[in-house]
């Protein structure tokens, strides 16, 4: 299956390629999507077979994969997600793609099944020999533990950039899995990978989107408290 990468205008000086994909509570996604929101989109990812979508966003139409840039920081948003039979092919091309452009590293987001936390850890992470190698930066995340696995996009996409001997890093924060999605995690990772590589990013809009989640649970789970006691209540009196 043949991948086009278009850009629409240059991108200089850049440094940091990211992405992630929606995956556990959609965290790579919207750590992803986070980052780019204040950046300029820069070109597109094309395959035959994606999906027939597109939307608004603001003033602006949202395509479906899109390169953006923010100087130093470059990468890909897949705003629909990747068709299944594509994405062998396409996570090789965009490994290819990032290695030829000559990032010096690449990050990527993902989310992990928030039950396997243990302990006050908010996040693992995996990287590639040629991370390990460079001595690049892993602050005090712990590896993931042998035995836990990453799937889908994500895996293909780190393992073909292992294969070309690039520097990568995993940053996969524990969410919640009872969620479509995950804002807290999200803003987990993105504050992680702030501090880590000195490019400040605000997390507070997505805090904000947790605590509403977060709200709005509490409160479907108080209706349902009072729906079962009130059931219970009726049951003793029959």
């Amino acid at each position: 299956m043949k991948v086009e990468f278009r850009i629409f205008k240059p991108v200089e000086n850049h440094e940091i390629f990211i992405t992630g994909f929606a995956g556990i509570g959609i965290v790579g996604h919207l750590a992803t999507k986070y980052i780019a929101r204040n950046c300029d989109a820069v070109g597109v990812v094309r395959y035959r077979g994606e999906p027939p979508i597109v939307s608004m966003e603001g003033d602006r139409l949202l395509l479906q994969n899109e390169i953006f840039s923010c100087g130093r920081v470059v990468g890909v948003v897949n705003n629909y997600g990747i068709h299944e039979a594509a994405v062998y092919d396409y996570t090789k091309a965009l490994a290819t793609w990032v290695v030829a452009n000559e990032f010096k590293l690449a990050v990527l987001f993902g989310g992990l099944d928030g039950r396997l936390q243990r302990g006050e850890d908010k996040l693992r992470i995996v990287y590639t020999s040629a991370y390990r190698r460079a001595g690049l930066p892993t602050g005090d995340a712990k590896i993931l533990e042998q035995g836990l696995q990453i799937v889908g996009p994500l895996a293909y996409l780190t393992s073909f950039l292992e294969e070309l001997d690039f520097p990568t890093l995993v940053i996969l924060p524990y969410a919640d899995v009872t969620r479509p999605a995950d804002p807290y995690a999200a803003s987990v990772a993105v504050d992680y990978f702030s501090k880590l590589f000195d490019f400040p990013v605000d997390t507070s809009g997505l805090r904000q989107m947790a605590e509403e989640l977060e709200r709005e649970i509490e409160e479907v789970r108080r209706r349902m408290e009072e729906q079962s006691k009130r059931e219970e209540a009726s049951r003793l009196y029959i």
